[in-house]
């Protein structure tokens, strides 16, 4: 292959950095990964921003160093966030993961401005976002409110502080903008209003720009692309275009459809820019299920079985206690930042591999309770699924009979390294084609329960969700 259709690609998450080279046509190859430390205390979880760039790094050079490639893509968990020094990009803070929950006497003490924040960013008021994070490193550090007002810091999130670091260039775009409860939605800029409200310096915070695009160069390699990670994975899975649903299971699962270039809005749901191109700007839909990989990591490391026995073992929604997966709160459609796992229905009888099989299937039925309510604006036909729990197929079995949506799994585990490919080919070409391009498919699953018995699983879990989250 020749360097004009190869791109480096780099997905920064909670527990790894990913790289690979991507072709024109898709494939990927020469993959890296680097893990990453991620400290947990209580409702707190962060990471050294120092630790998270050099893995950036670590993982890009020897892709850039053994392939001609024409351009970097970069994509990255999208509500952490941290303070950095404008001259020299040095890090002031950690980096406080989207999974930490340490403000919520924050997010109460804002509660009257919940409505109109909603409004105007499309999101909840939740402490998962950057805003109340930012509000707390700025007080916590020796005269960073007066360094802000000066502009003499950056408070932004992790994308913003990467692309400082790779390019020297200080920048965010609207997926990541998003999540900081400080961005106008439909004006597609940092709000003052909301900034105030939040008590955040407008000088602080860092320039937008497209997502893709002239993002500046790394080692004389042009960047060309910046999205956030569950954006990047629905464009892997083809959602340029308006109504593709898909759901990407990681430490969370979000669910998200694509509303092109219109707004769209539920009470209960998220609406978020998609990306923004030379030509356009794209929105989605969004709800999400805070704890997926992480929830089944949890119950597997308790009974020491390994996830390459449970590949293609059928779950019996019938018989297997119910797990509410709510380690990090509960996303869509209830929205409670304070609820906390719930287990109902073990007996002497049951085993560790019980509680694993509940758990996935608990995992299950959260991610279809995200796919009913998003189904409500956007009506789903398939759901496109992808994520290292795609490899169960008593996962996506369930999705499908419980659902009676047909699940298209995709053949690429890592979804979002495609979709940022994708994005970086069209900010180097100009050309948005491939953005809409469905990914190959590994296997289809249609729905086997009739619609009575779906209904049944379905009732049942709801009357399980509703009581678990009044017991919390």
């Amino acid at each position: 292959m020749t360097g004009k259709r190869l791109v480096a690609v780099i997905d920064q998450g909670s527990s790894s950095t990913k790289g690979a080279v991507v072709g024109r046509d898709g494939r990927r190859f020469d993959e890296i990964t680097h893990p990453v430390a991620l400290e947990s205390s209580g409702l707190s979880v962060r990471h050294d921003a120092r630790e998270l760039a050099a893995s950036v790094r670590a993982v890009l050079d020897p892709l850039i160093h053994r392939h001609e490639v024409a351009a970097i893509g970069l994509t990255c968990q999208r509500s952490t966030c941290l303070l950095w020094d404008r001259d020299s990009g040095r890090p002031l803070t950690p980096a406080l993961s989207w999974q930490d929950t340490s403000q919520t006497e924050t997010i109460e003490r804002l509660s009257r401005h919940a409505d109109r924040i909603a409004a105007l960013t499309g999101l909840r008021l939740s402490p998962h976002y950057a805003a109340p994070k930012l509000l707390s490193l700025m007080d916590s550090l020796a005269g960073g409110r007066k360094r802000a007002e000066k502009g003499e810091l950056v408070a932004g999130t992790l994308d913003a502080h990467l692309v400082r670091h790779l390019t020297g260039i200080d920048g965010t775009e609207p997926g990541h903008a998003g999540r900081t409860l400080l961005y106008d939605l439909e004006r597609g800029a940092w709000s003052a209003e909301l900034a105030g409200i939040f008590d955040i310096p407008t000088n602080a915070l860092p320039p937008l720009h497209r997502s893709c695009g002239d993002w500046g160069r790394y080692r004389g390699v042009p960047l060309t692309a910046v999205a956030g990670d569950q954006q990047a994975a629905l464009l892997g899975h083809g959602g340029w275009g308006e109504g593709v649903t898909a759901v990407h299971f990681g430490t969370g699962a979000f669910v998200l459809t694509s509303t092109g270039n219109r707004l769209l809005r539920h009470p209960n749901a998220l609406t978020a820019a998609l990306a923004s191109t030379f030509t356009t700007s794209g929105f989605q839909i969004e709800a999400s299920v805070n704890s997926a990989g992480s929830a089944v990591d949890w119950a597997r490391r308790l009974g020491g079985e390994s996830l390459d026995d449970w590949h293609e073992r059928n779950l019996d929604a019938d018989s297997l206690p119910f797990v509410l997966p709510a380690f990090r709160g509960v996303g869509a459609p209830w929205w409670r930042s304070d609820a906390r796992a719930v287990v109902s229905g073990l007996s002497l009888e049951d085993s560790a591999a019980d509680l694993l099989a509940g758990t996935i299937a608990g995992v299950a039925m959260r991610v279809l309770d995200c796919v009913e309510l998003l189904g409500s604006v956007a009506p789903t036909t398939v759901l496109r699924a992808s994520g290292k729990l795609t490899r169960l197929t008593g996962l996506t079995g369930l999705l499908a009979d419980a659902g009676q949506i047909p699940v298209e799994t995709a053949d690429d585990e890592e979804i979002g390294l495609l979709g940022i490919g994708r994005l970086a080919f069209a900010g180097l070409t100009g050309d948005e084609r491939e953005l809409s391009k469905p990914p190959p498919v590994a296997v289809r699953r249609e729905p086997r329960w009739n619609a009575s018995r779906a209904e049944q699983v379905r009732d049942r879990w709801r009357a399980f969700a509703e009581s678990a989250l009044a017991i919390d």
